[in-house]
């Protein structure tokens, strides 16, 4: 079965490199914007749905001929920039080794062990709560939580490791903001759990979700398996406040549950918006490897208000800002980093329009990058 299922997916891989020929696009070089941020930005004013449909289709392509990983896997994860000892990372295209008890199990388990394994290290989201799989998942995934991973583009990388800031120390060394190329690219990415079983896997691949390797830590051990894409956020420094994009699985409410009593569906509430639902429904039509996910929403300064992702941020929706929240990224070597929880009437709320300059005396911005927390100080 597991043979079988990996045919299914280089099949995939190669009908979308297929369909990618009937697109005008040139994915070449698009992660610097084919060389031209102001052609970019021209495409990006005509049609932001649009241009972010073709990123989705450029970073899904694969990596490389033959390749059984796509080009947004070849990315930096970010628990290879930020260790634990707040050292300096390897070079961009170097990856750290496999741990020796994941290799092992993934030769036992008889997985490509060429191919990218995902590192799944984080299961809170932006509010530090968590969404837990339920629906048609099998019992021993019921009220598991969906996983989650940061991934940076080249450009990213290297201004962080240039102003070294991988490390709190280095942060705390800042004596201005900071301010990232135009070339800078960061993912954060939704993962249900499949492990080892072929019938869920097949299950979740007959829905159209991308299915890769992937491992994480669970006390002294490892768990090896495989795990399906839920939910991409793809964002970029195409504008000097960022674009911010978000793609789903459509099939999430099959899968993921609200924290209600008795649990129900998780859905979307923000999206997809009126401008991208046309879009979706072209490009899904363009690629049919692509066909069960859908752009949310594009948000770029404070347009539209809300944007979230059912899976990154399910309980946030209502007060979701990619601009707003993004915009609070900020460390202050007397007071850490800048808490975007607003205490208001008893409770907490989160800010959906940018907060005014005064609230940020005594710190520096991190220029919307948040996964600069993830940082540890050096030892």
């Amino acid at each position: 079965m597991r043979r079988a299922f990996s045919i299914t997916v280089l099949s995939a891989l190669a009908g979308l490199a297929q369909a990618q020929d009937t697109n005008t696009f040139d994915c070449t070089n698009f992660l610097q914007f084919g060389g031209s941020v102001d052609k970019t930005r021209a495409a990006f004013a005509q049609s932001p749905e649009t241009l972010a449909w073709n990123w989705f289709a450029c970073l899904n392509q694969p990596a490389a001929a033959q390749s059984p990983d796509r080009v947004w896997e070849t990315m930096k994860p970010s628990d290879q920039v930020y260790l634990s000892n707040g050292a300096q990372p390897l070079p961009y295209a170097q990856r750290v080794p496999l741990p020796p008890a994941v290799l092992a199990q993934a030769q036992t388990l008889g997985m490509n062990v060429s191919r990218t394994f995902h590192n799944l290290n984080a299961t809170q989201q932006v509010d530090g709560l968590l969404l837990e799989m339920g629906g048609q998942v099998p019992k021993t995934q019921k009220g598991q939580p969906v996983r989650f991973q940061l991934l940076m583009g080249q450009d990213t990388f290297n201004y962080i490791v240039q102003k070294k800031v991988y490390n709190v120390n280095g942060q705390a060394d800042l004596t201005s903001d900071l301010a990232f190329p135009s070339s800078a690219w960061e993912l954060k990415a939704a993962w249900l759990w499949i492990g080892n079983n072929p019938s869920y896997q097949q299950q979740l691949a007959n829905d159209g979700y991308y299915i890769a390797q992937t491992y994480y830590q669970q006390g002294n051990q490892y768990l090896v398996g495989y795990a399906a894409l839920s939910g991409l956020h793809v964002i970029n420094k195409l504008n000097p406040d960022w674009v911010w994009t978000t793609f789903e699985n459509r099939n999430n409410s099959k899968y993921t549950v609200t924290n209600a009593v008795p649990p129900t569906p998780m859905t979307n509430s923000t999206g997809p918006t009126p401008a991208a639902q046309p879009v979706n429904t072209s490009f899904q039509a363009k690629y049919s490897a692509l066909a069960q996910y859908e752009l949310i929403g594009v948000q770029s300064t404070t347009t539209p208000t809300l944007l979230a992702n059912s899976q990154l941020e399910s309980a946030f929706q209502s007060e979701s800002s990619c601009f707003a929240c993004h915009g609070t990224a900020a460390y202050s070597p007397k007071q850490g980093y800048f808490n975007f929880a607003l205490k208001e009437q008893g409770g907490i709320v989160y800010p959906t329009a940018p907060l005014p300059a005064t609230d940020f005396v005594g710190y520096h911005k991190l220029d919307f990058v948040w996964s600069l927390k993830r940082a540890q100080w050096q030892r």
